[in-house]
């Protein structure tokens, strides 16, 4: 081990150190302060960068708006569809047959058996 990596280790494991006794001397509504401070900077700048992208590209905004309506309606449905409730039968299958074959009267043949009258 060379004396360069001795000297690294020996800072990394000093900072870890540091890290340590900070950790446990910060009162906890501190560091309460501390995670809020960084989530609302972690939201601001998502906003803005979000926002640069859609004043770039309004189509993806408007595909987004179309699509949160039709998730809405669809869940909207559903929920109504839910609420009546499925109808609770019986059910049984009646399989095809066939028919016997009509007769077929002609026009011809109606006229014909008039005029015999």
């Amino acid at each position: 081990m060379s004396k360069f990596e001795a000297l690294s280790d020996k800072a990394l494991s000093l900072v870890g150190q540091a890290g340590d006794s900070l950790r446990h001397a910060i009162p906890d509504s501190a560091e309460k302060w501390l995670q809020t401070g960084v989530a609302l900077g972690a939201a601001r700048t998502g906003t803005k960068l979000a926002g640069g992208f859609l004043r770039r590209n309004p189509a993806i905004l408007a595909a987004s708006v179309i699509g949160a309506g039709l998730v809405w309606v669809a869940a909207r449905q559903y929920k109504k569809r839910k609420e009546g409730g499925a109808v609770e039968g019986s059910s049984r299958r009646i399989e095809p047959t066939r028919a016997p074959a009509r007769k077929r009267t002609t026009r011809r043949g109606a006229a014909a058996s008039n005029s015999n009258d």
